[in-house]
């Protein structure tokens, strides 16, 4: 289901491009809107309405990009808190089916809802906040869940000014670029547009009807096993998570019948900044396109290979040349990459390792045992896969397209992958 028609244009920030890019993926593709949402899958008391508008209007203050006009109003609230009941003990295939639906429905005028989900098991519930992505102007997926982390936490601070759109802060030089830079950071997005050579496809995907609900898998990787991986290895979680999609998608293909492709390419966001950990000062993404070695059959051998190329991608792709070339972006120009970065041809698949919340989220008479990030599934994509990390685990959540077959099968595979990895590089394990 498309966007709300009256959806307004966003909001200029400081580094725009992003929200530019956003809104022209949304026109070209109405009937698959680029919607940021995560469901906080919760135990004990579910809110009642005066507790959700509470939450609504407090976000509001956090982040003014997302408050309605007379936000201080229930009758506003009302139009951008939302409830909706699961079939009655359903679990969680019943939860599932209604996150399908919420992924498709129209947003409010002003591109951001709150829903809280029952029904499903007793004593849980789910909130689920929703943004358009043209919103948050880059900031992506961190920001809601930064977001929902205070509001849960009940801090009103609200964020810190910022620089009139298109001016740098003070001390910023990432405004300027020196030739070399403008063409290094010019080679980054002509990867990314251009998509030479091209992705291999996974699986051919039917045009889809407007407000057609997506489906949602998951599975939870425990961290602390990854640990001695991770320093035996020198990746990191990111490469750990890739390495086990690629082991998984080498399994779906088999299952399937099919060969295993060659050329399956991941279309990862990778940050352009050195000192991403500070929200308050915005994070920038830019795609870039990784490799997965589907056809190679050893787990070590595979997370080498994309630890290998995650690092090519992250030294190419996190210049200050990249941003001040983005900031200065035409419109057609950003509309065009936006449309040419998300073609299949491009990116067989779209995966993306958000951020999440500190752990023991919670708030009197509930708790948040678990974050599932839901990544909007683009047009002609099978599917998409989001990871994030919340309490000691990591979630891998899958936006799947229902009319192509085994993607259920994805997260047994992705388990699968992951228990191999972890073998592989035990002590006494398989020799190599």
């Amino acid at each position: 289901m498309p966007l709300s028609a009256d959806t307004p244009a966003p909001r200029p920030g400081r580094y725009d491009f992003w929200a530019r890019t956003w809104t022209a993926y949304e026109r070209r593709h109405p009937t698959t809107p680029p919607v940021i949402a995560q469901a906080f899958l919760c135990s004990g008391i579910a809110p009642s309405r005066t507790r959700l508008r509470e939450m609504a209007r407090l976000s509001a203050l956090l982040l003014p990009e997302l408050a309605p006009e007379g936000a201080e109003t229930d009758e506003v609230l009302d139009r951008h808190v939302f409830e909706e009941r699961a079939e009655r003990g359903s679990g969680e295939a019943g939860l599932r089916a209604v996150l399908g639906r919420l992924a498709v429905a129209p947003l409010p005028a002003t591109g951001a809802d709150l829903w809280l989900v029952t029904g499903y098991a007793p004593g849980a519930f789910a909130l689920v906040p929703r943004v358009r992505h043209a919103l948050l102007d880059g900031v992506g997926s961190s920001a809601v869940t930064s977001l929902v982390g205070r509001m849960l936490g009940g801090s009103a601070r609200p964020p810190e000014s910022a620089p009139a759109p298109g001016v740098p802060a003070a001390g910023d030089d990432r405004g300027t670029a020196s030739v070399w830079g403008v063409c290094r950071a010019a080679l980054v997005l002509a990867d990314v547009a251009l998509g030479v050579p091209p992705a291999a496809r996974l699986a051919r995907v039917p045009d889809r009807a407007p407000g057609a609900p997506v489906l949602h898998r998951w599975t939870f990787v425990r961290t602390a096993p990854l640990r001695p991986l991770l320093s035996a290895s020198g990746a990191s979680v990111n490469d750990v998570l890739l390495a086990c999609l690629a082991g998984a998608l080498r399994s779906w293909a088999r299952e399937r019948g099919d060969r295993v492709p060659r050329g399956v390419r991941a279309m990862v966001p990778v940050t352009l900044r050195e000192d991403a950990d500070r929200p308050a000062d915005g994070n920038r993404f830019v795609g870039a396109r990784v490799l997965l070695p589907l056809r190679e059959p050893d787990p070590l051998r595979r997370l080498a290979a994309v630890a290998t190329r995650t690092r090519t991608v992250r030294r190419r792709s996190a210049r200050p040349d990249v941003e001040a070339l983005l900031r200065r972006c035409p419109d057609a120009l950003a509309a065009w990459t936006s449309w040419r970065g998300l073609r299949p041809r491009v990116g067989s698949l779209v995966a993306s390792n958000v951020p999440g919340p500190p752990g023991g989220l919670g708030a009197p008479g509930f708790r948040v045992d678990h974050v599932v990030p839901m990544l909007f599934l683009p047009s002609g994509h099978p599917f998409s896969v989001a990871f994030m990390d919340y309490g000691g685990e990591v979630c891998v959540g899958f936006t799947t397209c229902p009319e192509v077959g085994g993607l259920d099968r994805l997260p047994g595979w992705f388990d699968a992958a992951a228990r191999e990895l972890c073998e592989a590089a035990a002590p006494g394990g398989p020799v190599r």
